[in-house]
């Protein structure tokens, strides 16, 4: 028995197939239009070479490296502004984001999406909360403010790629 193909079919196969496919430049685009902070997102993978053909998971690792050196910058601004009792707290909470990013690491390479979710939504929190140590009313320095909000975007896409990942979002 012989299987008659038509050509229109073979070659509207073709264009859904070739249309499907993802560049890294288109992967990183999905992914960083799904952040808090699309520019944010787009500079650190454009800014890391070995996002020029890295898959989903190695963007989750760069994302967790970026997140990691940018706790630890905050962490040494507190230590350069801690002349008062005020950022005692805050320096726990950044060791403390330090520790759930490592375990984001860990998490990542288990492809254990749901523990990943929780170690860099606890690293967010704990930025978030320093912005709110100071008491009421009562603001840290502006860098701080700035350092904490970069920290809280790029675990943010950290989230997008691990939902990504588990099947949460979708790329479209």
């Amino acid at each position: 028995m012989r299987i008659s193909i038509n050509n229109t079919f073979l070659f509207l196969l073709l264009i859904f197939l070739s249309s499907s496919t993802f560049t890294v430049g288109d992967l990183i685009n999905e992914i960083c239009q799904q952040t808090i902070d699309p520019s944010l997102c787009s500079n650190s993978f454009h800014s890391d070479p070995r996002s020029t053909n890295a898959s989903l998971t190695i963007l989750g690792h760069i994302s967790i490296k970026n997140a990691q050196k940018s706790a630890k910058t905050a962490r040494k601004l507190i230590h350069s502004v801690s002349y008062s009792g005020n950022y005692t707290e805050c320096i726990s909470l950044y060791e403390d984001a330090i520790s759930n990013l490592k375990k984001c690491k860990k998490a990542l390479k288990a492809h254990d999406y749901g523990q990943l979710n929780t170690f860099v939504s606890g690293a967010m929190t704990d930025a978030s909360m320093c912005d709110g140590s100071f008491g009421r009313g009562v603001q840290g320095p502006p860098q701080l403010k700035f350092a904490s909000t970069k920290l809280q975007g790029l675990c943010n896409i950290i989230i997008v790629i691990s939902n990504t990942l588990s099947g949460i979002n979708k790329l479209v």
